[in-house]
């Protein structure tokens, strides 16, 4: 848990970004490349490396189909494995799979959109530091599908690094709206309302601390002291009298 007066970069690194949208990263010390085939437009998962004797190993290698055989990954696993390269800081290699695989899905003419890759778009650019992209994906998303919260608390993520905190408020609020349980959502609120409740706090204390009005000139007289009464309780003093 973060302290709660932060400044706005470092409130930013607090901020939680939250699940990818049904994507499951995998497990394993690191994800691998993936291999493509341009002719179909289909990603594969690398075979594992041959163990054992080398004889038997150069046979098994003889005796292999020259087709490929692998089975193409689903646009699920393509997503995952796309989130598991940005997790471990592959945002470009991610970024090109991501590039792929939508040209392969236009030249199929697939209908519909893949709302994870998507999802995974904004990410990657977000960490190759290209933010503005970034928060393009992400309000285009917000457009297309308002249901989602994580588009939504990608974008909180965003105005928060900028110091648009109001911004990143509204956004959190319609990313609940979506999802009243969405944790991060409502983990990133509570860090926003802090650093606004200290913004609030500056600016009280800067305002306190405003120099006191000059004194009247010598033998002009000192402006008469404001009335005790506020002025929304006059009329309770003149019912008084």
């Amino acid at each position: 848990m973060t302290r709660p007066f932060l400044p706005v970069l470092a409130l930013c690194a607090c901020l939680a970004a939250g699940p990818s949208i049904a994507a499951s990263s995998g497990a394993g010390a690191g994800p691998s490349s993936l291999n493509y085939n341009p002719e179909t437009g289909a990603f594969t998962e690398p075979l594992p490396p041959e163990r054992g004797w080398q004889a038997f190993a150069e046979l098994l290698k003889k005796a292999a189909p020259s087709v490929d055989t692998a089975i193409p990954l689903t646009p699920a696993q393509v997503a995952g494995h796309v989130a598991a390269l940005i997790d471990a800081g592959r945002a470009a290699e991610a970024l090109d799979i991501i590039g792929k695989q939508q040209a392969a899905r236009d030249a199929a003419a697939v209908p519909g959109a893949d709302v994870q890759l998507r999802y995974q778009q904004g990410r990657a650019l977000a960490a190759l530091g290209r933010h503005d992209e970034a928060m393009a994906v992400w309000r285009q998303m917000t457009t297309d599908y308002p249901e989602l919260p994580e588009p939504w608390n990608a974008l909180a993520i965003e105005y928060a690094r900028r110091g648009q905190l109001q911004l990143a408020r509204d956004a959190l609020d319609m990313a609940l709206v979506s999802d009243p349980s969405f944790a991060p959502a409502l983990e990133n609120l509570g860090h926003v309302q802090m650093r606004m409740a200290q913004e609030s706090f500056d600016r009280a204390r800067a305002a306190g601390a405003s120099p006191a009005p000059a004194a009247a000139p010598a033998g002009q007289a000192a402006p008469a002291a404001a009335p005790a009464t506020p002025t929304h309780d006059k009329t309770s003093a003149r019912q008084a009298q």
